[in-house]
């Protein structure tokens, strides 16, 4: 596989992995595990890849690119047939679109590879040259920053994240004494009533 096409998956890898943990955040414990587990998986596959000459177990990751498109396929059918908010709350669109957007890219460059290696085409080995390997870079960068903020910002983590230099006296969390008195501490978050 060719250092950019490896660069690019492993960007995708790493913001697939970035969605999966922030959307723990106000899942329900049954989906909040799984999602934990599978964004720590694909955040350091992408690290892994991004490092090495070669790709780290290379169909598991395809597995891994593929079950979580099927099980939102299978949850969001669950959640609207059986009517159940609590889930039907956490399958926004936003996130889990882009997830699936860079899971399907993962999966697809990882098929081709595959196909190559079985048909015993030679991957490509030479190195690119400096000014187009950091320009594939910088473009592999730029694109999945702009698909992952936007979906990090949907999620609930992301709703409730105080705007960069906005954090003022107002922000720092209170917390009611029994007395009547607002002692100083990390307890209640201004705007987050149920958290």
């Amino acid at each position: 596989m060719s250092t950019i096409a490896r660069t690019w998956i492993s960007f995708a890898a790493i913001g697939t992995g970035l969605i999966h943990v922030a959307l723990v955040i106000g899942a329900p414990l049954g989906l909040a595990i799984p999602l934990a587990l599978l964004g720590v998986i694909e955040f350091g596959w992408g690290v892994l890849a991004f490092t090495r000459d070669t790709l780290p177990t290379p169909r598991a990751a395809m597995v891994v690119a593929v079950a979580p498109l099927v099980a939102w396929g299978l949850l969001v059918a669950a959640a609207s047939s059986l009517h159940i908010p609590t889930l039907a709350s956490v399958m926004d669109v936003v996130p889990w679109g882009v997830a699936a957007i860079f899971q399907l890219f993962v999966a697809g460059v990882l098929s081709l590879h595959a196909r190559r290696v079985r048909e015993g085409r030679p991957a490509a080995r030479t190195a690119p040259g400096a000014v187009r390997y950091l320009t594939a870079l910088m473009v592999g960068g730029l694109v999945v920053s702009a698909l992952t903020t936007p979906a990090l910002a949907a999620t609930e983590a992301g709703l409730y994240a105080q705007p960069h230099g906005e954090h003022d006296s107002s922000f720092t969390p209170q917390r009611d004494d029994p007395a009547g008195e607002n002692v100083d501490g990390l307890f209640t978050i201004p705007g987050h009533d149920g958290h």
